[in-house]
């Protein structure tokens, strides 16, 4: 059966798409094919059936493209860029409606693919001819990177490349390979290899043994890629990972340049003033076991620091708030989540820095003390400050010792201080005047207090919290005494709040609440990291934080059992109530009769007792005697002594 074909110029403005075309999916992008058109000319005609659009003097004739749309697409998409004048004109086969449909069958199933590794070889010749990769990348609608690739798939071992062709080896096992440039390693790699062990990860993993993978590297990261290229360094490059892998080929060469790196990062270190300085490429927890940590003390933060330590403290709190609402959101992208967990662990690098700048230490710590400059995980340098060896302990603890016994009183004397007596069996019984809700609430005042005042002695805190060990250790099954530190662990501030529904107006919750969030701010954003962090925490820090913790569970509510614990606790850290507590309305004036209130304002001065409060109402008399009151340091019988 014979065809003729009927060949015609046809404007590319009448050319439209055809009922007749079998491609029904997405046309997709046509990118790559105008750059083959622009650069080749159309090689292959259009095939096009008649069509008549419009209605009586609008009619006009189209000519509707039954095979070449995506060509059709590409050459409107190189008109648009003024690159076809608008008049282009096109070569098209006519065929008659009847036909159009098979037509196009058969154009787009009667053709072969070239097989991959024939694209390798023709982008190798263009080459070959003197062609520039940005040219043909250019030429032919792709990018630079797939010129780039496709090359270096064509200088593979011709052994491989027939075993491809043949389908021996696949086309991912192929990219692996390419990580090496010799093509006997190429090919003792594959064929040296068990059937099973031909994966491209295990093939990657023979050609880089021995080799440094930059991603993940602390110490690439530290040295930097450009330092270790610039001193005669290989890098391998995998051209076929998204992530653009590198392999470093000589770790002797990058530990050199990190230790030649550190030691001048230790060199300004040694200015300081310290004993010793010493830079090591790695450091262990084993490693740190052998130094005890100088007591240091913090710096108030300057006006810089201290602005920047706020700014990031409002940038972390809205970071939350984005990510609660991505939890709350029914979808969400993993590359925002990302995004504010990458911020986050920015700030909390950043505010670490600012709080290593705050420790300070006296030139007569520094001279029995010493330094190490690492690399930390991430690849910054971190150096730890106020290390102390086994030799220097004594040393230091001579030079530092008379100033701590100067900071701490003897828990001995503190029983004889005015408002905190000793314990005895008549501090049990019940105060005249004051009902058991009204002790409670003074008891969590009282509380709150010892917790606070707690928080910032780290002697008497650490003190408590072993005393609650060695009384389940020693005092049998059943001790007599119980200790007021609940280290189950077990908060008590619930239970403090459910007593006295004033007390976070106090100054005692407000000194918690502050050295809570202190701390709060130092921590890790991610509580996965807290123990690894905790571990690597100066002791003295950690103390500090121990005595925080301890003291918020303090309990020293009636029917806790702990009185004992608590005035021994309260004796040695000197407490006075009056100094973190006031008798206000809220407090006490409103919870006890007239009279006792006109008994608190003549015990504390029998002027404020005057005016006639006798005569006044209940509101009027609990207005004027706060007033009366306030600043005068007196205390109700409870908070002068062991709460009932």
């Amino acid at each position: 059966m014979e065809h003729t074909k009927e060949l015609l110029s046809v404007p590319l403005a009448s050319l439209v798409p055809s009922r007749f075309n079998v491609r029904r999916h997405s046309v997709g992008q046509v990118e790559e094919l105008a750059a083959l058109i622009e650069a080749q000319g159309l090689l292959h005609n259009l095939v096009v059936t008649e069509l008549e659009v419009g209605r009586g003097k609008s009619r006009k004739l189209k000519f509707a493209v039954a095979a070449g749309e995506r060509r059709r697409r590409a050459m409107l998409l190189l008109q648009q860029r003024g690159r076809l004048p608008k008049e282009h004109e096109v070569l098209c086969e006519l065929v008659p409606p009847e036909r159009a449909l098979e037509v196009s069958l058969a154009e787009n199933s009667g053709r072969e693919a070239m097989h991959p590794a024939d694209e390798f070889d023709a982008f190798k010749a263009l080459i070959d001819e003197g062609k520039g990769v940005e040219d043909v990348a250019a030429r032919f609608g792709v990018s630079v990177l797939t010129v780039q690739r496709r090359l270096k798939l064509s200088a593979l071992s011709p052994k491989l490349l027939a075993l491809y062709r043949e389908d021996g080896i696949n086309l991912d096992q192929l990219m692996a390979l390419t990580l090496s440039d010799d093509h006997a390693v190429q090919e003792r790699t594959w064929f040296d290899a068990q059937p099973w062990d031909k994966t491209p990860a295990a093939l990657r993993r023979r050609l880089t043994v021995g080799e440094v993978e930059a991603a993940g590297s602390a110490l690439v990261r530290f040295v930097g890629i450009e330092a270790y290229e610039a001193s005669g360094g290989v890098v391998r490059r995998d051209l076929f990972d998204d992530e653009q892998s590198r392999f470093l080929s000589d770790p002797a060469l990058l530990e050199r340049l990190a230790t030649e790196k550190l030691a001048a990062l230790a060199a300004t270190v040694r200015e300081e003033g310290w004993k010793w300085v010493e830079a090591r490429l790695n450091v262990d927890s084993m490693a740190l076991r052998q130094f005890a940590p100088c007591v240091h003390t913090n710096r108030k933060p300057t006006a810089a620091e201290q602005e920047e330590l706020d700014a990031l403290y409002r940038r972390a709190s809205e970071l939350e708030q984005q990510a609660q609402a991505l939890d709350d959101a029914p979808e969400w992208s993993p590359d925002e989540a990302e995004m504010i967990d990458l911020e986050e662990q920015d700030i909390a690098s950043r505010r670490k820095l600012i709080h290593e700048a705050l420790k300070t230490w006296t030139l007569e710590q520094k001279a029995h003390a010493g330094v190490i400059v690492t690399i930390g995980r991430d690849g910054d340098v971190e150096v730890m400050r106020g290390l102390v060896r086994d030799e220097d302990r004594k040393a230091i603890a001579a030079a530092v010792g008379a100033k701590g016994a100067k900071e701490h009183r003897d828990p001995g004397d503190a029983g004889d201080d005015e408002g905190t007596p000793s314990m005895s069996a008549a501090s049990e019984r019940r105060t005249p005047g004051c009902s058991d809700a009204l002790i409670k609430r003074l008891a969590a005042h009282r509380t709150m207090a010892l917790q606070a005042m707690l928080a910032q002695n780290t002697v008497v805190a650490l003190a408590s919290v072993v005393h609650v060990f060695v009384l389940r250790t020693f005092g049998a099954d059943y001790p007599r005494e119980a200790s007021a530190l609940q280290v189950t662990p077990q908060l008590s501030a619930f239970a403090l709040e459910a007593m006295a529904d004033d007390l976070k107006t106090s100054r005692a919750w407000r000194a918690v609440q502050q050295a809570k969030e202190v701390w709060r701010a130092r921590l890790p954003e991610d509580q996965g990291e807290w123990l690894g962090w905790l571990i690597g925490l100066p002791q003295a820090e950690l103390i500090d934080l121990l005595a925080l913790c301890g003291a918020l569970t303090v309990n020293a509510l009636p029917g806790a059992g702990a009185t004992g614990s608590a005035n021994a606790i309260a004796a040695a850290l000197g407490l006075d109530m009056a100094d973190w507590w006031e008798p206000t309305a809220e407090a006490y004036l409103n919870h006890v009769p007239k009279a006792q209130i006109i008994a608190a304002l003549k015990e504390a001065g029998p002027e404020l007792a005057g005016g006639g409060v006798e005569a006044m109402k209940k509101d009027a008399l609990v207005s004027a005697a706060a007033s009366r009151l306030a600043g005068t340091r007196w205390l109700p019988e409870p908070l002068r002594r062991s709460p009932g």
